[in-house]
């Protein structure tokens, strides 16, 4: 459901995304549960132009951070 939200709609209120900052300034992260949460990079695709989104972590608050 999570993944489906972030293809949908990144800005989802439910998500409660975020920007990182150091040591992961560049990346974003958001909730995918109480204790879980996706680490990822946001990128435009190089044909397309397309946003993409590249997942990077995906654990707990202590896990991926």
């Amino acid at each position: 459901m999570t993944l489906r939200r972030m293809a949908e709609n990144l800005n989802d209120s439910r998500l409660k995304t975020h920007h990182l900052s150091w040591p992961l300034a560049g990346l974003h992260a958001c909730s995918a549960g109480y204790d879980c949460r996706i680490v990822f990079a946001k990128r435009n695709h190089p044909k397309t132009g397309a946003e993409d989104l590249l997942l990077i972590n995906i654990g707990s608050h202590e896990e991926v951070y």
